[in-house]
């Protein structure tokens, strides 16, 4: 897809025309006196560089997002870069468009600002030579000009001011704009869970300092005086916190570190930046996440999500204020992780939400006069914290994208592109006076691939960063057979694609997405030469010479947890039908024969080199081993209810699997089949999410590494 501004702009002394699609300079009178001499390659980097201004811009990003090919110089990108230099009359050691960042690649340093665009600067299109002969004939007939002023005159106010919106101004209207964020907080750390204050003069935020292991301490920042205060001891993590709408409380979600959970009130100092008093106000059920609250316009209620006790699923809870019991709302299906981030419409009937849908997110509304629920747009590209009402209640705002923003027609269900922005958004509000939206920009980590010893088999620890770049990689997983190649998700070329790292220091792309695409996993099949893609919200076939065949996802079905069969001649995934979930085998060599392996069950694995398979029941949440002769055991692994990811390695005599430590954290352990024990320190690193590999002979783990980003509130004025 072609990245380019979608309205008319001031670019530096140039004028970047949207519909022309070409940067000129105009005379006083809106007249073009010059085209930028830049072929069609030319404009696409120079477009490219408006839309990211400000940013630095890796050499990679444009190969793979303006060339969209694989095998490009570094020299033909720098000589494209000259041409453009040479047509803007830019100088590389004093520049004031482009600037060169030493090994790294480019900023855009010219001021981009809104501008009209040509065709409203002048009434006709006329060129230079056609305007002169104009003036030339209204000098011969100026009588006439004066006994037609009066009239042009009523013809200007009806065009300007009278004239119906044409279809030319719906498009310039309907574009979808570029919007830059800037920054409220930029502490060292993370910021978020953030909100704001119905009246805009308050900031509460979450924030977890560089070294605090994401303990979550409460803020409450002025906007006015900039002045900021803590809130919440780092007793446990502060999170979720909603002013109430006189903006003299702020109830928050509060995670005590043997993970009990807590929904407290603040009352705060009338005129003061403190605290007054910090109390119980009723609990949620041990091992809740997801924590966001919403407090309904009267200030009678608030909405937090809890975790349901017999379905093990996050649910939406309504708690009265005055006392009483909370009531649930939502009722999410068993084939979902649950519902969050609850959302009070400004009417205060109606409650916005989103619920899990194997790993994709949905919004939803449920009606509080009927306490109907009904699916708004499902979110394939984002994974919101945190959405929000117009001022108008009509619509919802939501990150869309890694830089977008969508809306969603409430009444309709019809949902398009607000905005595209300049960075990442997590959660989203609106500004209840300004109209403003306020979001947590940045990333929360930077990942790196990391080799380290399996302390199992090495006394002496060893560490190493391998098939690594200065871009994020997601997903490694080492082949099955000594000699294939290891595949590895990465963004080293833009995008994310698939890439192969053979024994012999041989490097491969072998995927060519062009637009960015979310792979959940990977999964080599027992011969090494295929992947299993669980892309998107489908499952897809790769092979290691790039050709993709889509195997399931189609038509809003939700799967989940691609294996293959022992042998290779099947493909096992879970898939949710009717609300359960049940695995599904399809055969590898036809198109595509599919059976129903097995209900109720919303994991199924099965070992390459051992006589055994485990699965996990979808209601007990019970792993269960079974042999090949039929027997099964139940395992106790001692993970909870609402972990929803997993990854396990299925070796001879016992198996490897994540375990989830808390929110953000999870543990590499092993379970000894011999002895039926656990051993809970494979590695001395935490992982930060389920991903692992382990290589053949099980002495080394390959996991990704997260260095600690950034995150900052921002707003956008628009």
């Amino acid at each position: 897809m072609e990245i380019k501004p979608e309205r008319s702009l001031q670019v530096g002394e140039w004028h970047y025309l949207a519909k022309e699609d070409k940067l000129v300079q105009l005379s006083a009178h809106g007249d073009i006196v010059a085209t930028a001499d830049l072929d069609n390659l030319g404009q696409k980097v120079v477009n490219y560089f408006i839309v990211h201004a400000g940013n630095l811009v890796t050499k990679d990003q444009l190969l793979a997002d303006v060339w969209g090919i694989r095998d490009v110089s570094d020299g033909r990108v720098m000589r494209v870069i000259r041409a453009i230099r040479i047509a803007l009359d830019d100088d590389s050691r004093q520049p004031t468009y482009i600037e060169t960042i030493p090994k790294r690649g480019y900023r855009f340093i010219a001021p981009v600002s809104e501008a009209p665009d040509k065709s409203m600067l002048l009434p006709t299109a006329v060129t230079p030579g056609q305007h002169v002969a104009v003036v030339k004939a209204n000098r011969q007939t100026w009588v006439v000009g004066l006994l037609l002023a009066v009239p042009l005159l009523l013809l200007l106010i009806w065009l300007l001011w009278l004239k119906p919106v044409t279809d030319n101004q719906i498009a310039e209207t309907n574009s979808v704009p570029l919007w830059r964020y800037q920054p409220i907080t930029s502490l060292d750390g993370l910021e978020f869970y953030h909100n704001v204050s119905a009246d805009e003069r308050y900031l509460a935020y979450s924030y977890a300092k560089q070294g605090s292991d994401l303990i979550a301490v409460l803020t409450l920042q002025d906007l006015q005086s900039h002045q900021r205060v803590q809130l919440t001891a780092e007793s446990g993590s502060s999170l979720g916190a909603a002013f109430s709408p006189d903006g003299s409380q702020i109830a928050y979600h509060r995670m005590l570190p043997d993970r009990r959970c807590e929904i407290r009130l603040i009352e705060l100092e009338p005129g003061k930046l403190m605290a007054k008093s910090d109390t119980l106000l009723t609990r949620c059920t041990p091992e809740s996440v997801s924590a966001r609250v919403s407090w309904s316009p009267d200030g009678r209620y608030i909405v937090y999500p809890s975790l349901d006790a017999e379905q093990k699923q996050m649910v939406m809870m309504m708690y009265p204020l005055a006392g009483g019991t909370a009531e649930q709302l939502t009722v999410p299906p068993t084939s979902s992780f649950g519902d969050y981030a609850g959302r009070y419409s400004r009417a205060g009937d109606k409650i916005a939400f989103i619920r899990d849908a194997a790993g994709a997110a949905q919004i939803w509304v449920l009606d509080l006069t009927n306490r109907a629920t009904r699916l708004l747009v499902q979110i394939d590209d984002a994974y919101p914290g945190n959405i929000d009402w117009t001022l108008d209640d009509r619509s919802i705002i939501y990150p869309s994208g890694p830089t977008s923003l969508g809306i969603v027609n409430v009444a309709s269900g019809e949902s398009r592109e607000l905005a595209y922005t300049d960075n990442h958004a997590s959660e989203i509000q609106v500004g209840a006076v300004s109209g403003k939206i306020y979001a947590s920009v940045g990333f929360f980590a930077h990942t790196n691939i990391k080799k380290v010893n399996n302390k199992m088999f090495a006394a002496t620890p060893a560490e190493s960063l391998v098939y690594s770049s200065n871009r994020n990689e997601s997903l490694v997983e080492i082949n099955p057979q000594p000699q294939g190649p290891t595949a590895v998700v990465s963004r080293r070329s833009g995008l994310p694609q698939v890439w192969l790292f053979y024994p012999d220091g041989r490097q491969q792309q072998i995927t060519d997405f062009t637009s960015r695409e979310r792979i959940r996993s990977l999964v080599f099949a027992p011969d090494g030469n295929q992947l299993l893609l669980h892309l998107n919200t489908g499952i897809w076939q790769l092979t290691l010479s790039g050709e993709l065949r889509q195997v399931v996802g189609q038509d809003g079905e939700a799967v989940a947890y691609p294996a293959w069969s022992r042998d290779g001649t099947e493909i096992f995934y879970a898939q949710s039908r009717q609300g359960r979930w049940d695995v599904i085998a399809a055969a590898v060599d036809t198109e595509i024969e599919k059976r129903l392996l097995a209900t109720d069950r919303e994991l199924y694995q099965q070992s390459y080199i051992a006589e055994y398979s485990i699965w996990r029941d979808a209601n007990s949440k019970d792993f269960v081993i079974e042999y090949n002769n039929g027997d099964t055991r139940v395992l106790n692994l001692g993970t909870t209810a609402d972990q929803a990811f997993f990854k396990l390695d299925l070796r001879s005599e016992g198996f490897y699997f994540t375990y989830l430590l808390d929110g953000t954290q999870y543990q590499l352990r092993y379970y000894d089949l011999t002895n039926n024990t656990i051993k809970e320190q494979v590695i001395d690193d935490y992982l930060y999410h389920s991903r692992f590999s382990m290589s053949l002979d099980e002495k080394e783990v390959y996991y990704l590494e997260a260095a600690r980003a950034d995150f900052d509130i921002a707003e956008i004025n628009f």
